[in-house]
């Protein structure tokens, strides 16, 4: 009987170990195709929109709230000079585009940029945007690339090569110590965080 009840445990622990093994095997795939991120759990597939829907209203002037895991940032955004851009980036928003993504590069001295679902400045979110207000650069404005990227100018940075190309959409005008810290980060191949600087949340404030 003795022997009976140790094989039936040793069943139990081997059934255990492979379903253990299953869900191992599972994360790894989910973490390579983007599903699944450690500090957020499951995510959808991003990136699969074909325009953006008609979410900015006439005369609201709108704020948004970008909080990493340093802090928050607020950014007035533009939406008179840049409505295209200022749209999309509200309805991305909306749709909760940006939670668990990260900052994927940070050059000090020049600009802090997030909102690329593949982490290396590719992504997008599968539509373009108009470019508009391809004006000057200030610093601790903000400007958008890829239609779903955004960036912030540090400062005292060199913007000639983002002066004209990039849509200015909005400024900064709260949370300069947490962006100072995010410049301090320990940083890798292509000024990509070690650690990543990931975007808990952006909302919106009318």
């Amino acid at each position: 009987m003795g022997i009976l009840k140790s094989l039936g445990n040793e069943k139990k622990f081997l059934l255990l170990a492979l379903v253990l093994l299953v869900v191992c095997v599972l994360i790894v795939f989910a973490m390579n195709k983007g599903l699944y991120n450690p500090t957020q759990g499951l995510l959808t597939e991003k990136g699969a929109y074909d325009s953006p829907n008609s979410v900015l209203e006439d005369g609201v002037d709108y704020t948004v709230v970008v909080t990493t895991i340093y802090g928050e940032i607020y950014i007035d955004l533009y939406e008179d000079l840049a409505p295209k851009n200022v749209n999309s980036f509200l309805f991305l928003i909306g749709e909760r585009y940006y939670e668990g993504l990260t900052f994927h590069k940070v050059i000090p001295g020049f600009v802090i940029q997030a909102g690329d679902t593949k982490g290396d400045g590719n992504g997008d979110p599968g539509y373009i945007v108009e470019q508009e207000n391809l004006t000057s650069f200030e610093d601790y404005q903000v400007g958008m690339a890829n239609a779903s990227q955004f960036f912030i100018v540090l400062p005292n940075a060199n913007k000639e090569n983002l002066n004209g190309q990039y849509p200015v959409v909005g400024e900064v005008t709260k949370g300069f110590a947490v962006i100072e810290s995010i410049t301090k980060v320990e940083l890798g191949d292509n000024y990509k965080p070690v650690n990543d600087v990931v975007i808990e949340n952006i909302q919106i404030h009318e």
